[in-house]
């Protein structure tokens, strides 16, 4: 019984001391982040290899202008959610994460949005990325992507608008298009240009051969595709590129050829 007595005073002590250890280094944690300066920052671009929408320049550019000073400004004084707000509000920035050590080193990963298409319109220049978000094109850096011109069936309010086309099931079927076209090379590389009719068809014009691709509405892609494949494999073999003056994929189970 006196064993288990001192046993049990042992462990009471022990976990005493413990928690006034970790009582005592959060104060003096606390009081070292109350003097240490923010002193040091590193800022990755993600995905940088494919997209240069922004800059590690620009990036420390937006610290500055928070008020944020190198060897001046106390960590305690730096509101990292409220940091990332206002590094997010750039049109291209999807997110970004702000990290700073106890020693005053800050560090910030930002992603970049990932560009699928280019729409050319009345209003000026924008791309689509893989949400179906909307932003304006950046005068420093071109993405290098399909470009779609034409009657767009749905309207961008402004020319400096960024953000979902709401209640337009196109825009959406248009993203998936362009996912499409992502993966698969060899029509993104066939493809030179996307025009809109004023139906909202699209109609596809190839780098070589045929003069025009009749597609129809964004959907159904695959499945068009494949006929195209087909196409490009039992006919252009035999009769060449330029035999035929277009190609319609609207209907079922056939593709119209127009010489």
């Amino acid at each position: 019984m006196l064993k288990r007595i001192l046993i049990l005073i042992g462990y009471i002590i022990i976990t005493s001391v413990l928690v006034i250890y970790f009582i005592f280094s959060h104060r003096i944690s606390s009081n070292e982040s109350q003097k240490t300066v923010y002193n040091q920052i590193q800022v990755i671009i993600k995905d940088s290899a494919q997209n240069r929408f922004i800059s590690p320049k620009e990036i420390r550019e937006i610290i500055r202008k928070e008020g944020i000073e190198k060897n001046i400004t106390k960590l305690s004084d730096i509101n990292i959610a409220q940091l990332e707000k206002v590094v997010d509000n750039r049109t291209v920035v999807k997110k970004s994460q702000i990290s700073i050590t106890h020693k005053g080193r800050m560090v910030i990963e930002v992603y970049q949005r990932r560009p699928i298409l280019r729409f050319e319109t009345n209003k000026g220049g924008f791309y689509m990325d893989e949400t179906a978000y909307i932003f304006p094109l950046v005068r420093t850096f071109t993405s290098y992507v399909p470009i779609i011109t034409g009657e767009i069936p749905f309207d961008i309010p402004t020319e400096r608008y960024r953000g979902v086309i709401e209640k337009s099931e196109w825009a959406h079927m248009i993203k998936d298009f362009g996912l499409y076209l992502e993966k698969e090379e060899f029509w993104n590389s066939m493809i030179d240009q996307i025009f809109v009719n004023n139906k909202g068809e699209l109609i596809l014009i190839p780098k070589n051969g045929t003069k025009e691709i009749i597609f129809g509405k964004p959907e159904d892609i695959e499945t068009k595709f494949r006929k195209l494949f087909a196409f490009y494999d039992k006919v252009v073999y035999i009769y060449g590129w330029n035999h035929y003056k277009s190609v319609d994929l609207r209907f079922n189970n056939q593709i119209v050829c127009k010489k």
